[in-house]
């Protein structure tokens, strides 16, 4: 299938051993040597086996749409692709039969229908289904064909099913009914357009493989695979100045960190585990953490991040995926802190994998932490697959995390805006208690900021700037996306980047902020871009630096000034950077461990040394603050020089 591949050398496919009737991630079948029919995934092809949850899902799409469940007890794989929502290819024996999705407009899953889908359907569905007479010679996907063509039709049909279209026992396939089941046979009327239809048939293999015999059949490869994942570790533990460097496990109680835990055991003669409990993890994951650590004897240290998102939710308001203030917050954090104590350094097992998503395509197998000094973070499973992953679990027999029976993709926090609305849906019904507090929340801030509850209901809240998706559900639905801001943070520009009667160049702006850190606190922040002095007379702070000046000036005005344009432009955005740092600190301590000079210290607020900071920038890249400016306030257009 057509689609962008997550990496350079991504698979796009797997195979299937029709002899066992299991997938198989390599070509020959460890079990019985057969070599494996070819199976092509969706971009970016991280397949994985289906739960039970998902396939009563499945099942209800089945038999509410056709009135049977052609899968039965069969092994169900689903493979992840694109989609407004959760969406996944349903593959069965081999057969791709479908997209099964959550529709954001009409909450609620729905299934995309595909042509080996609806010819294993047509013999047994009792809904929805047509039969039509037509050449055979005449090429029909695509095109729509005349009521005078359809023999007969189910009374069911509604306009705009997804319906099944049958010719004879061989020829069959899909399409889209244009007009009620009264008006289908209507002589004058285009009343049905087909979508894909040829000849063949699709039976479903007798035997019915399980995961054990999937196991069964790639357990050489999985093995062969462990192996690797084994070297990488000791390959970069004994690597130049790694020697001796303790080494810890970062564990999540997710599926991927489960493996890298058991390998890690393996490869290396002590280490320990570490979990960072976000204040915000499903009750199920925080005890199946603890259990899971005792069960295969591995000491873990729990590092909380305690109330640390309610804290700060008031000035950032809900996080979002393009901003994702709460993992700097309650997350890196806690890490920044746990790590500390490696005086030397550290090194962290990791279970990131490429193919969870397109960003995630770079990774390298071992890096250092731009965040957390001293850390090099090691991916030993970089490049395996979700069900590669899940066959070293069943194979290793090892315990996860009940979350994935219940519908869980993926374990995180169960507020993050990354889930998916489907797993909101999933979480209201395990957790109502805490879906209520959540969405009290959201309900309670989006009334603050002048937002309709169309707002929260729709998810519109886990993104700052919406992608088209949204967009177009906020237009069909009339949802405002627009905040009001007189309660909030903006920056108004008086004057862009032009030249000063002075000489060089100058820009000036307004920054308005629900709150403003103390003089001192000012003072303190600015330090890191110059070197600040304050006008008790003027009420005005002024900063000298080798790229110009800046005034601070009590009503929030800024005025930067510099010798070109590039550099006055520079000097203001780092200046209003800096006074978020001082007046919206978190207190997470990373700019602390980030400062190479060792300048700064965090006791209340933040403290700088003006004598040992030289100005590098270290802690503005490492702030949560800072790197969400362009989230947190509205970036003007026209501060930067044209």
């Amino acid at each position: 299938m057509a689609g962008r591949k997550p990496f350079e050398d991504a698979l796009d496919h797997i195979f299937w051993c029709d002899s066992c009737n299991v997938p198989l991630v390599s070509e020959k079948c460890d079990a019985c040597g057969s070599i494996g029919r070819q199976v092509i995934l969706s971009p970016p092809g991280d397949a994985r086996f289906c739960s039970p949850y998902e396939r009563t899902i499945i099942k209800g799409l089945f038999e509410s749409s056709y009135g049977c469940d052609p899968i039965g007890e069969h092994l169900v794989l689903l493979n992840k692709v694109p989609g407004d929502d959760k969406a996944d290819e349903v593959i069965v024996d081999g057969y791709t039969l479908g997209v099964a999705y959550y529709d954001l407009r009409d909450a609620e899953y729905k299934l995309d229908l595909r042509l080996h889908g609806a010819k294993l359907l047509i013999p047994m569905a009792t809904k929805k289904m047509v039969k039509v007479r037509v050449p055979r010679d005449i090429h029909l996907s695509g095109k729509a064909i005349k009521g005078c063509m359809v023999l007969e039709a189910s009374p069911d049909i509604k306009k705009e099913d997804v319906i099944l279209v049958k010719v004879n026992e061989t020829f069959g396939g899909f399409g889209i009914a244009k007009r009620d089941a009264c008006d289908i046979k209507d002589p004058a009327m285009y009343t049905i357009k087909i979508r894909k239809i040829g000849g063949g048939s699709v039976r479903l293999n007798d035997k019915r493989g399980t995961i054990e015999d999937a196991v069964a059949a790639n357990r050489k490869t999985i093995e062969s695979m462990e192996k690797g994942a084994i070297n990488v570790i000791k390959a970069i533990v004994s690597q130049g100045k790694n020697k001796g460097l303790p080494v810890t496990v970062s564990f999540s109680g997710g599926k991927d960190s489960l493996a890298v835990l058991n390998i890690a055991k393996k490869a290396v003669k002590k280490l320990e585990a570490f979990y960072v409990d976000t204040g915000m993890e499903f009750p199920e994951t925080a005890r199946f953490v603890e259990e899971a650590a005792s069960t295969m004897e591995v000491p873990i240290v729990v590092e909380r991040a305690g109330h640390a998102f309610d804290e700060n939710f008031p000035l950032f308001g809900p996080p979002a995926k393009d901003f994702r203030w709460c993992c700097k917050v309650c997350k890196l954090g806690p890490i920044t802190r746990l790590l500390s104590r490696y005086k030397r350094g550290v090194i962290t097992i990791d279970g990131k994998r490429r193919y969870e998503s397109f960003r995630r395509g770079g990774i390298s197998a071992s890096e250092k932490n731009p965040f957390v000094p001293g850390q090099i973070s090691v991916y030993p499973i970089k490049d395996w697959r979700a069900i590669e992953v899940w066959l070293y679990i069943h194979m290793k027999n090892l315990p996860y995390n009940e979350l994935y029976d219940k519908g869980f993709e993926r374990i995180g926090c169960w507020l993050c805006p990354a889930a998916l609305q489907a797993e909101y849906r999933r979480m209201r019904e395990l957790h109502p208690d805490l879906y209520e507090e959540w969405e009290g929340l959201l309900y309670r801030w989006a009334e603050g900021a002048g937002l309709t509850p169309d707002y929260v209901r729709y998810g519109l809240w886990r993104w700052k700037s919406h992608p088209n998706k949204m967009l177009n559900i906020a237009r069909e639905k009339r949802i405002p996306l627009k905040p009001h801001k007189e309660d909030g943070m903006a920056l108004n520009i008086i004057r862009g980047v032009s030249p000063c009667t002075a000489g060089g160049y100058s820009i000036e702006g307004v920054l308005r902020l629900p709150r403003w850190a103390p003089i001192d606190g000012l003072l303190e922040m600015l330090e890191t871009i110059g070197r600040p002095a304050y006008s008790d007379d003027l009420d005005v702070i002024l900063v000298r630096s080798p790229r110009g000046t800046v005034k601070l000036f009590a009503g929030g005005q800024i005025y930067a000034s510099s010798s070109n344009k590039e550099q006055a432009a520079r000097l203001f955005e780092d200046a209003v950077r800096q006074v978020l740092r001082a007046s919206l600190c978190t207190k997470c301590g990373i700019c602390v461990k980030s400062c190479p000079g060792k300048a700064i210290r965090l006791d209340g607020h933040i403290h700088v040394d003006g004598q040992k900071c030289n100005h590098c920038g270290r802690c503005t890249e490492g702030c949560v603050v800072a790197r969400y400016y362009s989230r947190l306030i509205e970036k003007p257009k026209n501060i930067s020089p044209k």
